[in-house]
């Protein structure tokens, strides 16, 4: 059997939403969007490529999915670069167009799909995105 890895930023009182930018996830009304991005330093970027390596596929729910392939399609950069060549799966109780070249919805047996992700051979296939994202 194989291992789903989970690359998670996370606050020490457990905020994972919005890292990225101010107007990244709203939902909620969450207004603290973009708390990530001042901590970034050289070490956490080592860290962040460092938790990267060996990466074969994104497994990412659909709002997540939405902000990646809002971004990283038109990024420059050794993570963009990553992340447009290896495969995308999209978990998603809806049916979203996927646009992002190497994107794949998972269908509606999202449990056996992501089993059947993980048993396939692989270096290392994450999971990323909120911690306890709502139905979407």
């Amino acid at each position: 059997m194989g291992l789903i890895h989970i690359d998670l930023f996370t606050t020490l009182d457990g905020v994972a939403q919005a890292p990225g930018g101010p107007d990244e996830d709203t939902n909620g009304g969450f207004a603290f969007g973009g708390w990530q991005a001042p901590l970034i330093d050289e070490v956490v970027g080592e860290q962040v490529t460092f938790g990267m390596a060996g990466m074969d596929a994104l497994l990412l729910g659909r709002r997540t999915y939405d902000i990646f392939s809002g971004y990283w399609p038109h990024a420059d950069g050794d993570i963009a670069r990553l992340f447009n060549r290896i495969p995308k799966y999209v978990a998603s109780r809806r049916t979203p167009a996927l646009e992002w070249a190497g994107s794949t919805l998972l269908g509606p047996e999202v449990v056996a799909a992501v089993r059947e992700l993980r048993d396939r051979p692989s270096t290392r296939r994450p999971g990323t995105g909120r911690a306890f994202d709502p139905p979407g």
